[in-house]
């Protein structure tokens, strides 16, 4: 079955949706921009978070030792990097956390996904530009990926059956669960159960 992610949460009244909605996933932004969190924030969320729910932290090229910070504390599970971070980085990450770690591929061509399929993260993720854009990519981009790998960019209520077509691994979304640049309750719920239904059907 297809997961998940609703990303962007920016504080406790998101954390409450997403124990509603119940994604696989949620993910906080550390990286400066609209949904940038504090590590406090994060905290926070994290605390009324339901516990069956992981949480990604976004980051582009962090100090290390932050990342680990943040998961020794038990405010995230997952490290999701969109940097353009090296093997090297990736392999240090890993290592020092013990945390999956997801990796964004930037796709302007099928051999930006074919070329990442050799990174050690455990995941990728496939998205518009550095992220966060709410821009879709060429999907027609995507070839036969042997690592899970998650779509983002761009995906919402009338893109995300589409979207799930392709095999994906999960779907990550985060202004498709908005509106006016707030998460909403019912899309939230709307896109976990059209998520749900849809993987059932494939």
């Amino acid at each position: 079955m297809a997961k998940i992610k609703l990303c962007g949460l920016t504080g406790i009244r998101d954390a409450l949706y997403a124990n509603e909605a119940m994604p696989d996933y949620v993910g906080f932004v550390f990286e400066k921009g609209r949904h940038f969190v504090s590590d406090r924030t994060a905290a926070d969320m994290r605390r009324v978070l339901n516990p069956l729910i992981p949480a990604a932290g976004v980051f582009v090229r962090e100090n290390p030792d932050h990342i680990r910070a943040l998961t020794e504390k038990g405010i995230i599970q997952i490290v999701q990097l969109h940097g353009g971070e090296t093997e090297d980085y990736i392999h240090k990450v890993r290592s020092m956390t013990g945390c999956p770690v997801i990796r964004a591929v930037s796709v302007s061509s099928s051999g930006d996904i074919a070329s990442a399929q050799e990174t050690e993260a455990d995941f990728l993720l496939l998205d518009h530009g550095r992220g966060g854009t709410g821009i879709a990519f060429d999907w027609s981009l995507i070839p036969p990926i042997r690592k899970p790998w998650f779509m983002a960019g761009g995906i919402g209520k009338g893109n995300v059956r589409q979207a799930l077509s392709y095999g994906p691994y999960g779907v990550d979304i985060s202004s498709g669960a908005e509106t006016e640049g707030r998460k909403d309750l019912l899309k939230m719920k709307d896109l976990v159960r059209m998520v749900r239904q849809e993987s059932e059907g494939l």
